[in-house]
């Protein structure tokens, strides 16, 4: 009796310690961080039918975190994903204090690279293109009226000045989070623009 005492409390200590309690683990996510992955085409100034085009060209390979030498393959951690997908939100100014966001149909967004989905948020999708080697995107996104507007990549992050880029994984892969700064940003996360 005294040897099942010590068996069960072995396998209860084994199974305890054993435990993940990390959800990222669990959901097997892992990160990297990188600069500019997603960059804002500027302009001196915007028109009425003008669009704002926001871009992603992003090779497969990039600098480990941890490492800068070294060169992750992100495509193969990621067990072949074909798409990082992002989001952003432009919204247009309303009165001194308030602002909306900016909705079009889909069939407005002048899409060159990767796709993208509208609603109260731009659901990006890079694409790789197996000829680069890169995952792409290229989406300009219509100004169809006069006034003052910002764009910011924080409506599904906590970070003011990066955009999350995660991977479009098949089940029990690992899913790659990468967090890349954006540059022409404000203190505030946006990008501030006027529409003449």
């Amino acid at each position: 009796m005294k040897k099942l005492f010590y068996i069960v409390l072995f396998s209860s200590a084994f199974l305890f310690t054993n435990c993940d309690t990390n959800d990222d683990g669990f959901y097997h996510n892992v990160f990297l961080e990188a600069n500019n992955l997603v960059t804002i085409q500027t302009q001196p100034s915007y028109a009425v039918g003008d669009y704002l085009y926001i871009d992603a060209d992003f090779s497969r390979y990039l600098p480990d975190s941890e490492n800068q030498a070294a060169l992750l393959d992100i495509y193969k951690t990621t067990n072949g994903a074909t798409q990082f997908v992002f989001s952003y939100v432009i919204e247009r100014k309303i009165n001194a204090t308030d602002w909306e966001v900016v909705s079009v149909d889909d069939n407005l967004l002048d899409i060159n690279q990767g796709s993208a989905i509208n609603g109260e948020y731009v659901y990006g999708i890079c694409q790789l293109d197996n000829v680069e080697q890169s995952y792409l995107y290229n989406v300009g996104f219509p100004l169809l009226s006069a006034g003052d507007y910002r764009l910011s990549f924080g409506y599904n992050s906590s970070s003011t000045n990066k955009v999350e880029l995660r991977s479009v994984s098949r089940p029990k892969d690992l899913v790659m989070n990468i967090n890349s700064t954006v540059t022409g940003l404000d203190s505030e996360g946006y990008y501030n623009f006027t529409v003449n």
